[in-house]
């Protein structure tokens, strides 16, 4: 993948926001540059603070249960606090996708797209990397010619969370490629059965 450029955040599922904004913020010097609150909609959504160090960014966020559990708390109770997701800064955000898809790596929804300020951001989520795993990635395209975003849209957050809440609601679990066709695990599977024989 030629075009990431590097690691554009992190994101943490928290139990008690303010808590963890008083960490990054008022012990481990970071800054914050952006915050939301009820972001989701009428079934579950969530509050959410980003904070910064020099180039380093961390998404926190905190479910909120409304007519459904929010997707953060249901992340929280299936693999504890800790990252959700992690985000890659491209040059070219469709031409990733593109060239991901041709592999078989499956998205949570479509691209997505919002101003910022500063410039236009794009966003796209995965879905988990693993089977029984919530880590999953985000593609993050933030440079547009000589204008680039430096912070986050409330409303691309919104349908990225949206798209994991109608996953979430399906009750499906899914991965990023389909395990079960990939010749890697297919070959692995074979070796371990004839180890165990």
């Amino acid at each position: 993948m030629k075009q990431t450029t590097g690691f554009d955040h992190v994101t943490l599922c928290v139990d008690n926001l303010e808590a963890a904004e008083f960490l990054f913020a008022k012990i481990l010097g970071f800054e914050v540059i952006w915050s939301a609150k009820d972001v989701g909609g009428n079934t579950s959504s969530m509050d959410t603070v980003v904070v910064q160090r020099g180039t380093a960014k961390i998404a926190l966020m905190q479910g909120r249960d409304k007519a459904g559990k929010s997707q953060i708390n249901e992340f929280i109770e299936k693999y504890g606090q800790g990252v959700q997701h992690v985000a890659f800064e491209v040059e070219d955000i469709d031409a990733v996708c593109r060239e991901w898809e041709a592999h078989g790596v499956k998205f949570s929804g479509p691209v997505k797209e919002g101003m910022d300020g500063f410039g236009m951001l794009k966003q796209r989520f995965t879905y988990p990397l693993f089977p029984n795993a919530g880590l999953f990635i985000e593609l993050t395209q933030r440079q547009h010619g000589e204008k680039s975003a430096k912070t986050f849209v409330r409303s691309t957050v919104e349908s990225l969370y949206k798209d994991i809440e109608r996953d979430q609601k399906s009750g499906i679990e899914r991965t990023i490629i389909d395990y079960d066709d990939s010749p890697l695990l297919v070959q692995k599977q074979k070796k371990s059965m004839k180890k165990a024989s």
